[in-house]
């Protein structure tokens, strides 16, 4: 009987023993739950932990440092803990010339955003631009000049790809690539004109001593002679996408100085003949009756 008893003491003892535990959990549980409350809304208060600092970063040229920071400003909600990074990159992506943003916090008080700026490369349709990532954004204002491409969206590289190759290959010869369009029919629509390009002022003239049509339309500048952007001519060329660049190459080898001096006096240049091309004249010169087409 006195054995019973002991076990029945000692039972009754590890019982109390576990209820003081799990009370002491509880409060400890109550404790943790209050001190998390009470950081969470220090944390999150929109009164503490304030942003007081916006740091906008890039290279930028066209994007207004302030503007940017008004833009976040009008969209901050919360605190430095709590506001969305992704509502405020959210926003600065609508600010025109940004192509993309990053917003990052830095202790204690701070955002910094990073901006990349749109970096045009050249204009594609009527309204956006290739960006020099190769994406089409939306094109704004702006007073520079640049390369006109245009064709199907899903041949945006290939048309830059090739502009790049015919450019370089026809400013050997003081000509400038200025428009590129590829169409539904596969064909290759290239704008030339005659650049600003220093040129000697012999090597515009024909035979020696008769002076070119454009002999007229430049000036000496540091000694050497350069054409007058008024004056530029302009002509349209036309180009199967078979074979393109072989018959481009064969343009250009045909190309002299009396040729490109009579680019005034021509419409296009027909490059769709397996052996030749064809020069649709505007108006002829005397200087011209040489030149025939080549078919």
């Amino acid at each position: 009987m006195t054995q019973s008893m002991s076990t029945q003491q000692a039972n009754q003892a590890a019982g109390n023993q576990d209820g003081r535990r799990w009370i002491t959990t509880i409060v400890w549980l109550v404790l943790l739950g209050m001190v998390g409350l009470f950081v969470v809304d220090r944390l999150y208060n929109p009164d503490k932990f304030r942003i007081e600092e916006i740091e906008v970063r890039g290279q930028l040229r066209n994007v207004n440092g302030e503007r940017v920071k008004d833009s976040v400003v009008q969209v901050l909600q919360g605190n430095y803990f709590s506001t969305s990074l992704d509502h405020v990159e959210s926003a600065i992506r609508e600010l025109p010339w940004v192509f993309d943003v990053s917003v990052r916090r830095q202790w204690p008080s701070t955002l910094v955003v990073d901006v990349e700026e749109v970096q045009p490369i050249a204009e594609w349709g009527e309204a956006q631009w290739l960006n020099a990532s190769g994406d089409l954004v939306a094109r704004e204002p702006w007073d520079q000049k640049l390369p006109a491409l245009s064709g199907p969206v899903s041949m945006q590289k290939t048309v830059w790809q090739m502009f790049q190759q015919w450019h370089g290959m026809f400013a050997s010869h003081g000509l400038s690539l200025d428009q590129l369009k590829f169409d539904e029919r596969e064909l290759w629509y290239l704008t030339l004109s005659l650049t600003a390009l220093a040129l000697d002022r012999n090597s515009l003239t024909m035979n020696g001593d008769q002076p070119s049509p454009l002999s007229n339309t430049i000036s000496a500048v540091g000694g050497k002679a350069e054409f007058h952007h008024d004056y530029l001519a302009e002509v349209t060329m036309i180009v199967d996408n078979a074979d393109a660049t072989p018959r481009i190459t064969r343009l250009i080898n045909a190309l002299n100085t009396q040729l490109i001096a009579e680019f005034p006096s021509m419409r296009s240049i027909d490059l769709r003949y397996p052996n030749g091309f064809a020069i649709d004249w505007i108006k002829r010169s005397p200087s011209t009756q040489t030149l025939t087409e080549s078919k």
